[in-house]
C-alpha cells in the first residue's frame, strides 16, 4: 500500500485512474486519519498554489498587502524560490519511505516561503513608505542672502544636500551651540539626517526641540516624529503618533497621516 502522503498527492494531482480515485474517496469517509491528513494537505496547497488561495473573501484582493503579495509572487525572487521548493518537495517524495519525512519536507517548504515572502514585504512597505513621505523641496531653505546669512548653517544645509549627514549633524550641532537664536528649521533638516543615519533617538530628540521651540514649526513635529517610526518600522509607536495628527484636521500633515495610517493598518 503507498504511503498516505503519496496516495493524497496523486489525488489532488488528478493522476489517479477513476477507479483508483472511486476507491481513495471510499476510503477517506471510512479512515479518520486519511480524511484528516487530506484536509491537511489540501489546506497547504491553498497556501501554496498561485490561483486557489484567492477563491475565498475577493475583498481582501483590493487591500495593500494583498497587492504587495501577488507582487512578490510574480518577482523572480519568487519564481526562483518556488522552483527551489518543488526540486526540494520532488527529491523527498522520490526518495524517501517516511510519510513524516516527506510531510515535513512540503511543509518546512512551504513554511519558508511564507515567512520570507512576509519579511520581504515588511521591509519593503516600510522603507517604501519613508521614501514617498520624505518631501524636502516642502523644508524652507536654510540659505540667506545679506548681513544675515549664517555661514556654519548654510554649511550644514550643503552637507545635508551632499547627503554627507554625519557631517551635517556635526556642522548643525555646532551652529546649535554657538547660536542662542536658533533657527527651527534646523531642527527638522538635523532630525532627518538622523533619520538617515538610523540614529533615532537622536532625531526624535531634535523634533522634541521643534515641539518646545514656540515657533509656527513647532506643530510640524508630530509629523516627524511619524517619519522617525515610519522608518525605524515600529508600528505601534507610528499608530499613537499618527492617531495624534488626525485627532484634529487642522494638524499639519492631517490628511497624509490619515493615508499613513490606513496603509499601515
Amino acid at each position: 500500500m503507498k504511503d498516505y502522503p503519496i496516495e493524497i498527492d496523486d489525488y489532488l494531482s488528478g493522476t489517479m485512474s477513476a477507479s483508483e480515485k472511486q476507491a481513495f474517496e471510499k476510503r477517506v469517509a471510512e479512515d479518520s486519519a486519511l480524511a484528516e491528513e487530506l484536509k491537511l494537505q489540501k489546506d497547504m496547497l491553498t497556501i501554496y498554489e498561485d490561483e486557489e488561495w484567492v477563491q475565498g473573501d475577493k475583498k481582501v484582493l483590493k487591500t495593500d498587502k494583498a497587492l504587495q503579495l501577488k507582487s512578490f509572487y510574480e518577482s523572480d525572487k519568487a519564481v526562483n524560490l518556488k522552483s527551489t521548493i518543488n526540486e526540494v518537495i520532488a527529491e523527498n517524495r522520490s526518495s524517501s519511505q517516511s510519510k513524516t519525512f516527506w510531510f515535513i519536507g512540503i511543509a518546512a517548504s512551504i513554511a519558508v516561503l511564507i515567512t520570507i515572502s512576509l519579511f520581504v514585504f515588511k521591509d519593503t512597505n516600510y522603507d517604501e513608505l519613508y521614501a514617498s513621505y520624505v518631501h524636502m523641496d516642502e523644508i524652507p531653505s536654510l540659505v540667506t542672502r545679506g548681513e544675515d546669512a549664517n555661514t556654519l548653517l548654510e554649511n550644514a544645509q550643503l552637507l545635508f544636500e551632499d547627503k554627507k549627514y554625519q557631517e551635517a549633524t556635526e556642522s548643525f550641532a555646532t551652529y546649535h551651540e554657538k547660536e542662542i537664536a536658533i533657527d527651527p528649521l534646523s531642527y527638522i533638516y538635523n532630525g532627518i539626517a538622523y533619520i538617515e543615519l538610523n540614529k533615532f533617538d537622536e532625531a526624535l530628540a531634535q523634533f522634541e526641540l521643534l515641539t518646545n521651540s514656540n515657533t509656527l514649526q513647532s506643530k510640524k513635529a508630530n509629523w516627524y516624529k511619524a517619519l522617525v517610526f515610519l522608518k525605524e518600522k515600529n508600528k505601534r509607536k507610528l499608530k499613537t503618533v499618527l492617531q495624534t495628527i488626525t485627532a484634529d484636521k487642522s494638524n499639519y500633515k492631517y490628511t497624509e497621516a490619515q493615508e499613513l495610517l490606513d496603509k499601515i493598518d
